[in-house]
């Protein structure tokens, strides 16, 4: 996954709204854009708009927020090698669905790779794509209410969706904390 950094003098509007399989998420600032595209969940053909009754553009497409996309040529090198060389990797992913949506989620999740069960709503998953490609995914099978997490045990990354601003903001306090033994 790259990081998308926000230029120092940027003078893009102060708030953008995102959409979603046709629902509509923000205000949103520059910043959150940012991470929100270091993390994959917007992407270039992801419809943003500073003004959303005025309509909608392509992320990629709109002079404010193509820096977001652009990463430098080592950066890309490194990636891709990376991804070439992987062989695999072994991720835990935990969903609480509470909507009708568990077949297209069951499919999706089995499109990623070999699948175990191991308790109910509990699954292990051989694959090589990345927590955050795995997040992106499964999202879009969802319904308001259902949540997941990614754990990928191999390369030591994790991601979720829907868990809550509280449990949000407490997971990276403590994924970014130090250890205690």
């Amino acid at each position: 996954m790259r990081d998308a950094t926000v230029p120092a003098n940027d003078s893009s509007p102060a708030n953008w709204w995102v959409q979603v399989r046709g629902q509509t998420y923000g205000p949103y600032t520059l910043a959150q854009l940012s991470g929100f595209a270091g993390e994959g969940r917007v992407r270039t053909n992801t419809p943003v708009s500073d003004n959303p009754s005025s309509g909608w553009l392509e992320a990629g497409r709109t002079p404010s927020l193509a820096h977001l996309f652009r990463t430098a040529p080592a950066l890309r090198d490194a990636e891709a090698a990376q991804a070439t060389a992987a062989d695999g990797a072994n991720v835990f992913v935990y969903a609480e669905i509470h909507s009708t949506a568990w077949n297209g989620f069951l499919a999706a999740l089995e499109a990623m790779g070999a699948m175990c069960e191991i308790a109910p709503g509990l699954w292990m998953v051989r694959t090589q794509h990345s927590a955050g490609v795995i997040r992106n995914a499964l999202s879009q099978t969802l319904e308001r209410g259902d949540r997941f997490v990614v754990i990928d045990a191999t390369r030591d990354r994790m991601a979720w969706y829907n868990l809550g601003p509280g449990i949000d903001v407490r997971l990276k306090e403590v994924l970014n904390g130090p250890a205690r033994g």
